[in-house]
């Protein structure tokens, strides 16, 4: 981040600043048959019928041979994300839309963990960047993880949103305007 340049005029994050965060404190779970919203439709249980590397710590905390160190499923690490974005509409930046987003990057890092399954968390957000490409504008939010009381941090992600420019209605008139 630290080589990315300013971005030229922005329109569809045009009302985003570096700094801002997210209108509230988000709470989160993941229960294991709980269904993560419209992009991740599928709930854990479903997702570790197909993961490639499972382990009885992600369902079943007492299994043998080798019981969970901390006595209660942990969430895959490839599922943190999905926990992390579940609440990110609560979020409320003003991003205008309709437009095709994708994620463009991401970065996690467990502090405390590992993260359990049917565990409260409390999520903040503040958008750390923001870029332009020919074909993208982005914004990078810095998620903190804590704990259920809110003052325990145990992870973050860093995450690239970035929206393709020609998706959005009226993007090339209003650039040249």
């Amino acid at each position: 981040m630290a080589a990315l340049r300013p971005p030229g005029k922005l329109l569809i994050l045009e009302d985003l600043k570096v700094g801002m965060t997210g209108a509230r404190d988000e709470r989160v779970r993941m229960e294991a048959d709980q269904h993560m919203g419209a992009l991740y439709p599928f709930s854990l249980n479903q997702k570790l019928a197909v993961i490639t590397e499972n382990s009885p710590w992600y369902s079943d905390a007492a299994a043998s041979p080798s019981p969970s160190p901390w006595g209660r499923a942990i969430i895959p690490f490839e599922m943190l994300s999905v926990l992390f974005e579940y609440s990110s509409r609560e979020a409320a930046f003003p991003v205008k839309g309709p437009a095709v987003g994708l994620f463009a990057d991401q970065e996690i890092r467990v502090i405390d963990g590992p993260l359990f399954v049917g565990e409260d968390y409390v999520l903040r957000r503040e958008i750390v960047a923001l870029a332009e490409s020919k074909r993208t504008e982005s914004y990078w939010v810095r998620t903190r993880v804590y704990d259920a009381s809110g003052e325990k941090q145990v992870a973050e992600m860093l995450l690239n949103h970035a929206s393709m420019k020609n998706s959005y209605a009226g993007y090339a008139d209003a650039a040249q305007a």
